[in-house]
């Protein structure tokens, strides 16, 4: 089986494939564009930032300028991560969140994201990579 996508969660960048899935487990996966191979299950969990209970995702997307990080959100857990591409592991996340994020975009310099959510709020938040 492949990716169960709800909403706006499949993003390309030089020939690899981002998708994040509407299910409890392996939510965020890498595939070659080219052979549809699975490249990487991305664990949700990874790093120190565990969720308290299994996220739905139903939006990802590649940073725009280098793609040197990743982005997902998503229901359940109804929080946001962002992943170093390098070592495919949450840097930052944003928990607790009123509802489900629904949308999400990098700004085209990176430095920015956009969270879109259920609860009718668009969050706009600035990214420092420490």
């Amino acid at each position: 089986f492949g990716p169960h996508l709800c909403g706006d969660s499949l993003d390309v960048h030089n020939g690899e494939v981002l998708t994040g899935s509407w299910r409890p487990k392996d939510q965020l996966q890498i595939f070659d564009l080219g052979s549809g191979e699975l490249i990487k299950n991305i664990s949700w969990d990874g790093g120190l930032f565990k969720s308290r209970v299994p996220v739905s995702l139903y939006a990802s997307q590649f940073s725009k300028l280098s793609a040197d990080m990743y982005i997902a959100g998503g229901s359940g857990s109804n929080e946001v991560k962002i992943f170093d591409r390098a070592t495919h592991t949450p840097f930052c996340t944003i928990s607790d969140l009123n509802r489900a994020c629904l949308s999400l975009d990098f700004s085209n310099q990176n430095s920015m994201f956009a969270a879109g959510c259920a609860d009718g709020c668009v969050r706009l938040m600035n990214i420092t990579k420490i």
